[in-house]
C-alpha cells in the first residue's frame, strides 16, 4: 500500500515539475480533517495538489483534478484523491469541487467548496465535504 502511494507521489512531482505552472497553496476544513495543501495552478485544465491532514490523525493525500468549467469567477472540477491515514491505510476519493474567485482585481485568491465520497481499504466508505481558501503565487 505504501508503494502505491509512493508511486502516486512521484507521478505528482513529475507532473508538477514538467507543467511550468504557478504554485498554489491552500487550507481546507473538510468534515474529516483540516488539510494544508500545495499544488499546481488551478487555472490549468489539469492540475495536481499534495495535501497534509493535520490534527489527531496526520495523513497525506495526492489530488489530481480536471476543470470541466472555467471562467473568470468560477472553476468546477472533478478528479481523484489517493491518500493514506493511519486509521484507514490507503483510500481513494472522487472529489467534486467549486473554486470561486470573487475578487476581480485579485484573481490569486479563491474560495473552495469540495465534496467527495471516500473509499478506504480498511473500513467502510464515507462522505466528506468542506470549505477552504486557496492562494496562487503568480
Amino acid at each position: 500500500m505504501n508503494r502505491c502511494f509512493f508511486i502516486a507521489a512521484i507521478l505528482f512531482l513529475g507532473i508538477s515539475l514538467s507543467s511550468y505552472a504557478q504554485i498554489a497553496a491552500g487550507v481546507y476544513r473538510l468534515s474529516s480533517a483540516t488539510f494544508a495543501s500545495i499544488g499546481t495552478d488551478p487555472e490549468q485544465k489539469i492540475f495536481g495538489e499534495a495535501r497534509v491532514s493535520t490534527g489527531g490523525r496526520v495523513g497525506i493525500e495526492g489530488t489530481f483534478g480536471y476543470n470541466f468549467v472555467q471562467n473568470e469567477t468560477v472553476n468546477f472540477y472533478s478528479g481523484f484523491h489517493l491518500g493514506n491515514q493511519p486509521s484507514q491505510n490507503l483510500y481513494l476519493g472522487i472529489p467534486l469541487g467549486l473554486l470561486v474567485k470573487p475578487f476581480a482585481k485579485t484573481e490569486n485568491v479563491g474560495f473552495l467548496m469540495e465534496a467527495s465520497p471516500i473509499f478506504p481499504t480498511g473500513s467502510g466508505n464515507y462522505f466528506r465535504a468542506g470549505l477552504g481558501i486557496k492562494y496562487v503565487f503568480r
